[in-house]
């Protein structure tokens, strides 16, 4: 399987004021290797603050690592010229967490989708009619704003915003998370659908383990800005190596406890 993404021993520090005693320094991300292949999904997990946005922000380009190197697509993103970056990071789109907060809610739907493809020197009002078919809404909500719409739909108007470009990749950051269990559901759906019919990769991060091995094939997991262990879905789930991993499995809410990943065996 060819690959899409590569990380290759990327450092992301930042330097901050503490106090008296000068400046410290936070390694971010620190050392982290992942590759995403080709129509695979990667599911990215560790609690709040473990690096997951830093390094999400670092493959679009928003913070200038110490040291080490992002691919898209073969191109190394360090050192390449303004316009090329601009084109391989197309190629690459991201899906926000909450779909309350990311549309612009003064935007009629067929604004905000073809906002990408206007910028891009790309529009026409037929493509937006498609993309939004592609996600299941009809052309009649063009004109809507986005307070007319449930979560779940909010979240289908953001994916086909993400798709405008024909990205190949989608990074997507907890996008199920502020959504009703039952939408959760016709969201997943949605997102496995297109990854079949659009030979999408996708870089899934989430919370929430149980969608986490629903949707990716591999996953890996991240403690205090390292990659403390990745592995084939069923392997991290089932037979987790590294301690941190298993003590994120124990805490799957489970209706009897004993059959949680790792409990003791029943008295």
């Amino acid at each position: 399987m060819s690959a899409v993404l590569e990380i290759d021993d990327l450092h992301v520090r930042f330097t901050s004021r503490r106090g008296l005693r000068g400046r410290s320094v936070v390694h971010a991300v620190d050392g982290v290797s992942l590759t995403l292949g080709r129509g695979e999904t990667l599911g990215l997990v560790g609690e709040s603050g473990c690096g997951k946005s830093t390094l999400v922000r670092t493959v679009f380009g928003l913070n200038t690592p110490a040291s080490g190197s992002v691919s898209i697509l073969g191109q190394r993103m360090q050192g390449l010229a303004p316009a090329a970056r601009r084109k391989v990071l197309s190629s690459v789109q991201l899906v926000f967490q909450d779909p309350y907060s990311s549309l612009d809610p003064r935007m009629r739907v067929h604004d905000i989708v073809a906002e990408p493809l206007r910028i891009a020197g790309r529009y026409a009002p037929e493509r937006v009619v498609e993309l939004l078919a592609e996600v299941g809404l009809d052309a009649d909500v063009q004109q809507r704003r986005p307070a007319q719409f449930s979560g779940g739909q909010r979240q289908r108007i953001g994916i086909a915003r993400a798709l405008a470009l024909r990205p190949e990749i989608l990074v997507l950051d907890e996008p199920v998370s502020a959504l009703d269990v039952s939408v959760q559901a016709q969201v997943v759906n949605l997102l496995m659908d297109l990854q079949e019919r659009l030979g999408l990769s996708y870089l899934f991060i989430a919370h929430d383990l149980a969608v986490v091995r629903h949707l990716s094939d591999r996953v890996a997991v991240m403690r205090q800005g390292r990659i403390v262990e990745t592995g084939d879905r069923d392997q991290i789930f089932d037979a987790p190596r590294h301690p941190y991993t298993a003590s994120l499995l124990a805490s799957i809410p489970h209706p009897d406890p004993y059959l949680r990943p790792g409990a003791p065996p029943r008295p």
